[in-house]
């Protein structure tokens, strides 16, 4: 079968007109007409009933209409998919990252790509919110945990640690934690998931299975960020994810507790719509995004 001829009558079909047709493919209109009548005796059907005024497609041509012209949409961003992997980065690239992450992570690798691609224009918003990347406009998600939709690409980054900090001032005041049990004895600076509003459970490793506890602090906040500052400041103890006390570690400013009953957060991926696979903006992103340690 000939693709020209399809996209031809496919063309043909959507305007109407032999006419407009050959305008849109620059062709004579006795050109559009042959290439239609190819494809009928290729199918062996009548696709249109042409008169000297009017054109009409027959049932056979409705339903070969309604399917081709799917498939030749879908032909065609295959198409700019295929040019795109062989493009530099370059136009928008809109990412939506969890704040924490973004900050300690997502940005350092934004500055990358735009020292290296200074064609791209990368926008990213860092919120705890789900955004809905279809219907808000992005091409690509950071997310913590599984991700249940199948119709999005998940690329694993890697897996979040957790880790259980104070300051040495508030250890040397208050002792330090032996087992996660003695946690119930100290002021643990804890979280509210924005999203949810429910308090985050402290997780940790015991006899080989994770168990989930609920502490009791002063100091309730929203940003994991200013836990760890709160923490570095001698305030109490809080748990958070490795990235977010990087910082705060290697400066002393907090060293670790609890280290030998850690537990992880969960996975990271990045996710993006099954039609950006080959795009070379995700591809770029993957890449700056891989192999770093959380």
């Amino acid at each position: 079968m000939d693709l020209n001829a399809v996209k031809i009558f496919a063309k043909t079909a959507e305007l109407s007109s032999f006419t407009k047709a050959a305008a849109a493919f620059k062709m004579t209109q006795s050109g559009v007409s042959r290439a239609v009548s190819r494809l009928e005796a290729d199918l062996g059907v009548k696709l249109m009933n042409r008169t000297t005024r009017k054109l009409n497609l027959t049932h056979d041509g409705h339903a070969f209409y309604e399917r081709c012209s799917l498939l030749l949409k879908e032909f065609e961003e295959a198409k700019q998919e295929l040019v795109g992997h062989q493009a530099l980065p370059s136009g928008h690239l809109k990412i939506s990252s969890p704040h924490g992450f973004g900050k300690r992570i997502l940005l350092p690798a934004v500055a990358r790509l735009s020292k290296n691609y200074p064609e791209l224009i990368v926008e990213a918003t860092l919120t705890d919110r789900f955004v809905d990347l279809i219907a808000e406009g992005y091409d690509a998600a950071i997310r913590v945990g599984k991700i249940p939709d199948s119709s999005f690409v998940a690329k694993h980054l890697g897996t979040i640690r957790l880790v259980t900090i104070a300051s040495p001032s508030y250890l040397e005041q208050f002792g330090t934690p032996t087992t996660p049990g003695d946690l119930a004895r100290h002021n643990c600076l804890n979280m509210r998931f924005p999203r949810t509003g429910r308090l985050f459970e402290w997780r940790f490793i015991e006899d080989g299975h994770e168990r989930k506890f609920t502490v009791t602090g002063n100091i309730i906040l929203d940003s994991g960020d200013a836990l760890v500052d709160l923490a570095a400041q001698g305030h109490g103890i809080t748990q958070a994810q490795s990235f977010m006390a990087t910082q705060a570690l290697d400066n002393k400013q907090v060293v670790p507790v609890l280290s030998a009953f850690a537990a992880n957060r969960g996975p990271i991926s990045l996710i993006y719509p099954q039609s950006r696979q080959l795009s070379s903006n995700i591809r770029a992103l993957t890449k700056a995004l891989t192999n770093l340690t959380f």
